[in-house]
């Protein structure tokens, strides 16, 4: 039994569905992200390091009008000790984008600090893991309270983006201000 071409399209279309509906709408506004790591180790202490991270957003309006936007920002990070997704820093920037133009975004750096486990020969134990890595980060272009825009790396940071809560636990989020002796 001889299928034409045609019947073998029409039969996939029939199973699988047609493609062009399963499209989201399009939008003019895209979001294009460069991610910059560094990873900084104390010269006496092979067991802490501090991650930083750094984002680069640009922003491109493809349409004819200009575009008032609120782009959202979170880096994410692994806590070591639960292994929990938390939200290392976050931040949103109001920006405006001219037709057919872009516009260019650098947040702030998110700082985590990691303690591995290891063995305290001072104390005579171990020391558990402590503090946090980055495991990745998200971005949100919105227009008033629509989402015309996002970015995640890894794409799983999607659905930590209402879940994840603020970083606890690490060396600078529970060190206390020093105060002045008097």
């Amino acid at each position: 039994m001889k299928f034409s071409f045609l019947s073998l399209a029409a039969l996939c279309t029939a199973a699988f569905g047609f493609h062009g509906t399963l499209a989201a709408e399009s939008s003019p506004i895209s979001i294009h992200v460069e991610a910059s790591n560094r990873t900084e180790m104390a010269p006496k202490d092979r067991w802490t390091r501090t991650h930083i991270r750094k984002l680069h957003i640009t922003v491109t309006n493809d349409s004819a009008e200009v575009v008032e936007l609120k782009v959202k920002h979170v880096i994410f990070g692994r806590d070591m000790l639960t292994h929990g997704i938390v939200k290392v820093t976050s931040g949103e920037n109001p920006v405006e984008v001219k037709p057919h133009s872009t516009a260019t975004i650098d947040t702030a750096e998110g700082k985590c600090t990691e303690s591995d486990q290891h063995f305290d020969a001072k104390a005579k134990k171990m020391t558990e893991s402590s503090g946090a890595t980055i495991a990745g980060s998200g971005v949100q272009a919105l227009q008033g309270d629509k989402l015309v825009a996002e970015w995640y790396e890894p794409d799983t940071m999607k659905e930590q983006w209402t879940k994840a809560q603020p970083m606890i636990g690490s060396k600078e989020a529970t060190a206390k201000p020093k105060t002045p002796k008097k």
